[in-house]
């Protein structure tokens, strides 16, 4: 597959129309109905359904789109990162887990940038899954994630996690009448737990029965669903503000004390760029204050 015509692809769905994309790649109606044929015909399958005002994907379209998507991001920063020779500069793409321990990982940025204006970063906030499938396909140079991960694929460094386990609730909600409440205090409520894979049934393995009625992948969806009254959202503490004083929700920390790992990963086979390498520099640098 062409670059260049992927671009086109892409830009054809964005736009809605083929008229409306040959005036924003300044090319002509027939050359671009004749590139997306010829993708069509190399790929063996619709990309489009034909004949509503609008485009219209086919389910094999959607997929591409997707993946191209993915593919001209990875080719942009890729060029990015080697275009300027003369010095560090380039773009860094971190997915991150949702945790109030990432400030040290805000204060290396801000050295980073300091240091080299040149350099942008790009935090995309997600669940372990998530960061780890960007991370594995190129898209993401480094991950930020919580709990176990597999030590023969990453390379890591490690960070302090200062987080709690406990249950986003409504404020009258009877665990906050709990002096020192546990995980399997919560089981007895309706349940919105994290998506990823890694949470459910480790955290929950042999603790009984419990009632599961929504996942999430960023906890502020979660409080959403705590607020309607779906149910109590297992989380870290202090991601969702529930200090002022109108706040319907509180966190409850629970008894267990238990903290899990916290990690920057990185690909072990991948050559990271020097601003990577920079950036992993002054994180080190910080962990050592």
């Amino acid at each position: 597959m062409d670059i260049r015509v992927l671009n086109y692809f892409v830009t054809i769905v964005q736009t809605k129309s083929i008229s409306n994309a040959a005036d924003a790649l300044h090319v002509t109606q027939p050359t671009l109905s004749r590139q997306i044929k010829e993708l069509e015909d190399e790929l063996d399958t619709i990309l489009f359904h034909r004949g509503s005002r609008e485009i219209q994907l086919t389910d094999d379209g959607q997929y591409l789109y997707n993946r191209a998507i993915e593919i001209l991001a990875l080719v942009e920063k890729t060029e990015n990162n080697i275009r300027k020779s003369d010095g560090i500069a380039g773009d860094i793409y971190i997915g991150a887990a949702e945790s109030q321990s990432l400030d040290i990982v805000a204060r290396a940025i801000k050295t980073l940038t300091e240091q080299y204006p040149d350099i942008r970063v790009h935090i995309r906030s997600g669940n372990a899954d998530d960061i780890l499938e960007h991370l594995n396909k190129g898209v993401y140079d480094l991950g930020i994630t919580i709990g176990s991960y597999d030590i023969k694929k990453y390379n890591h460094l490690a960070l302090d996690n200062r987080d709690r386990w406990g249950a986003l609730v409504p404020k009258e909600h009877p665990l906050t009448l709990i002096e020192k409440p546990n995980l399997t205090d919560a089981l007895a409520y309706p349940l919105i737990t994290s998506a990823q894979t890694s949470t459910e049934p480790s955290a929950l393995a042999g603790l009984g029965d419990y009632r599961i009625v929504a996942t999430y992948n960023l906890l502020y969806n979660a409080s959403l669903l705590v607020k309607a009254g779906v149910g109590i959202a297992l989380c870290l503490g202090n991601i969702i503000d529930t200090s002022y004083p109108d706040s319907d929700l509180t966190f409850v920390p629970f008894a267990e004390n238990n903290h899990d790992t916290l990690q920057i990963l990185w690909k072990k086979q991948n050559t990271l760029s020097p601003s990577t390498k920079q950036f992993l520099k002054i994180m080190r640098e910080e962990i050592e204050k």
